[in-house]
């Protein structure tokens, strides 16, 4: 409130009352943008989690466990792709061979198979969903199907409850909460590593191979100007130079013969 320089000839105290505003800010000309920043400040949710990130890292191996999953599929861009996942002993196999479970696991979980063949089919048949959704997803990160991304998220997020997270040895490590001999194990596991790969800077690295028979494999190009275009150069890449140089070769041969 604030006096007036007069008393008025009513008898009134000629005291004026001043709009409520909100108090200005110390330092700095008012205006009507503070007050819609007081009120933005007020109604903006806030997220209380949002302090923290999350980090989800790969170890153990130089190919991500979900690129090694989507090469499962064999000459997948030719006319004549091999299937390496057809049963669910395959799929141990597969968990054996990439360090997933040692000798005993793989055994309880073939056996486990064997004993569930209905439960083993359709463990196989969401692996291989799952495979699929990821390659695509891997081959074009930017232009992913909302199906795929949506599997993804699905399937991260059962991982995710199977899991518990310790503090070991001055660091934290997941453990599993269920047993681990379930035959979801390749599945659960190729989840997080898509996850953890396509948030991590390395997703721009996953190349597919260029031979051109259709190999389709895809791998990580660690290179460091970014130029592999072989999954393997004893294998395309070798097939490849042989090619060009018979190319090369017979060029030189046309060119003597005119």
């Amino acid at each position: 409130m604030r006096a007036t320089g007069a008393r008025p000839d009513d008898g009134s105290l000629g005291i004026r009352r001043r709009e409520a505003r909100w108090p200005r800010p110390t330092g700095c000309r008012y205006h009507a943008a503070h007050e819609n920043a007081v009120l933005r400040r007020v109604t903006t949710a806030l997220d209380p989690w949002g302090r923290w990130h999350i980090v989800v890292s790969e170890a153990g191996s130089a190919q991500p466990l979900c690129v090694a999953l989507a090469n499962t599929l064999e000459r997948r861009d030719g006319t004549d792709p091999f299937e390496h996942l057809q049963t669910g002993a395959d799929i141990v196999r597969f968990a054996s061979t990439h360090g997933l479970c040692d000798d005993a696991t793989a055994r309880a979980l073939a056996a486990r198979a064997a004993a569930h063949p209905r439960v083993a089919r359709a463990e196989l048949a969401a692996t291989v969903a799952l495979r699929e959704a990821i390659a695509r997803i891997l081959r074009a990160p930017d232009r992913s199907e909302e199906a795929d991304l949506e599997l993804l998220a699905r399937s991260f997020d059962e991982a995710q409850r199977s899991l518990a997270v310790e503090l070991r040895g001055g660091k934290l490590a997941a453990r599993p909460r269920v047993d681990a001999s379930a035959l979801d194990l390749v599945r659960m596991q190729a989840a997080v590593s898509a996850v953890a790969l396509l948030a991590s800077p390395d997703a721009r690295r996953v190349r597919r191979c260029a031979d051109d028979r259709g190999c389709g494999r895809l791998f990580l190009d660690t290179t460091r100007n970014g130029s592999r275009r072989f999954c393997m150069a004893a294998e395309c890449g070798n097939r490849a130079r042989q090619a060009a140089f018979r190319a090369r070769k017979r060029a030189g041969g046309a060119k003597r013969d005119r």
